[in-house]
């Protein structure tokens, strides 16, 4: 019997990186996208094109034998199939964890009716750290019986990924010759962590790999972290390409010491040594002061209320330094920047100035953060984050 997969997200990750390997090896695909209008067309179609760019050029792939399903017309059928297949991907942006943790409660019960006996392991391509530990939260919450909470523990993975291919915007040429194509850098593993519930699926691009969590940390907290503190101060600076931006010594120097205290962070929560670190560090430096692609700045910056909230690129590494006794004063300042950030083409940078000039400040940084001033370490970073964006603010 032909295997089957589901991937919650069709964007560049869902239809691109995930759906060209499953589909490789022999997987019948599943779909599952928040857009009506999108699962339409795919099913209307029945097939799409995949172009994978590498260093020979760019390739086609034409993805087929898949069936596709909307979450808000198609939640009961969704469920159905969730509880029947072999695998599921999820590969969606951060704020939709929570819904995705309900579609895996309704999935548990689904599977308890129909005496389910397998295991089944939801894999998350998120970028965003501790993607697992949060979802593993939300689900636990919502489970009421004993049935429900030991079919959990027996047989539902929540396992982190990386993701090491990127979805990268279709070209006008592209689209002409296929208006729903998808197009992504080629790779050819997916590495999990071993979280995995059951027996471990023998194929060649699942690789299973240890310390998964810090990895994706180290990813976030330290490269993504990174860019994002050369962007939002280069912004400021007037600069219009993150290339410009990683040369000039000022905005060297804060990020660079930023990247110190956040792999301090991780290497003490997760255990990495000091050479893994710096061999990271020296990787993404090359990157950004010789890359050949012209990052925007706005770009690098957008959406910085998903950038400044708790476990993401700032306060995750930043609560870390404070819970080893170290403190985060560069990546304050570093979140103090994107703080000042704006953009009127950016919703959430206009969400974030509006606050700042009905709320103040002071109360933005705690509601954004989600920083609690009943605990000590949490009202140091807050007044850290407040004493860099005055000083900046002021100098403007």
């Amino acid at each position: 019997m032909k295997k089957t997969v589901a991937i919650i997200g069709s964007g560049k990750i869902g239809r691109g990186y995930l759906a060209d390997l499953f589909s490789a090896a022999g997987y019948h695909i599943t779909f599952i996208d928040i857009s009506t209008d999108l699962v339409d067309r795919l099913n209307s179609r029945g097939q799409y094109t995949l172009f994978i760019t590498g260093k020979t050029g760019t390739k086609k792939r034409i993805i087929k034998d898949y069936e596709a399903y909307s979450i808000e017309r198609d939640f009961t059928t969704i469920i159905e199939k969730l509880s029947i297949v072999d695998m599921v991907c999820v590969a969606l942006y951060p704020n939709a964890l929570p819904s995705v943790a309900n579609q895996i409660v309704e999935t548990i019960k689904r599977c308890i009716e129909i005496s389910r006996k397998n295991p089944l392991n939801f894999i998350f391509f998120v970028n965003k750290a501790l993607t697992a530990r949060r979802v593993k939260e939300m689900v636990e919450k919502q489970l009421h019986t004993e049935t429900e909470i030991n079919y959990y523990k027996d047989n539902i993975g929540i396992v982190e990924a990386l993701t090491l291919r990127g979805g990268v915007n279709p070209t006008p040429k592209m689209l002409k010759e296929d208006p729903l194509c998808v197009s992504s850098s080629e790779g050819t593993v997916i590495p999990v962590g071993d979280e995995f519930v059951g027996p471990k699926p023998d194929m060649e691009f699942i690789q299973f790999t240890d310390r998964v969590e810090g990895r994706l940390a180290e990813k976030v907290w330290c490269g993504n972290m990174l860019h994002c503190t050369i962007a939002s101060i280069g912004w400021s600076k007037g600069y219009k390409y993150t290339v410009e931006c990683a040369n000039d010594p000022y905005i060297q120097n804060i990020a660079d010491q930023a990247y110190n205290e956040a792999s301090f962070g991780i290497g003490k929560e997760f255990n990495f040594n000091t050479e893994e670190i710096k061999e990271g560090k020296n990787k993404y430096w090359n990157f950004f002061m010789k890359s050949n692609v012209l990052d925007d700045v706005e770009h690098v910056s957008a959406d910085p209320l998903r950038k400044l909230s708790r476990d993401d690129r700032y306060i995750g590494p930043a609560l870390l330094c404070l819970k080893y006794n170290k403190l985060p004063y560069f990546l304050a300042r570093g979140a103090a920047y994107l703080f000042l950030f704006e953009n009127e083409k950016d919703p959430s940078a206009l969400k974030l100035q509006s606050s700042v000039k009905s709320n103040g400040i002071e109360q933005t940084i705690w509601d954004v953060c989600d920083l609690s001033p009943n605990i000590k370490e949490e009202q140091m970073l807050h007044q850290l984050i407040l004493a860099h964006y005055k000083e900046i603010a002021f100098r403007k």
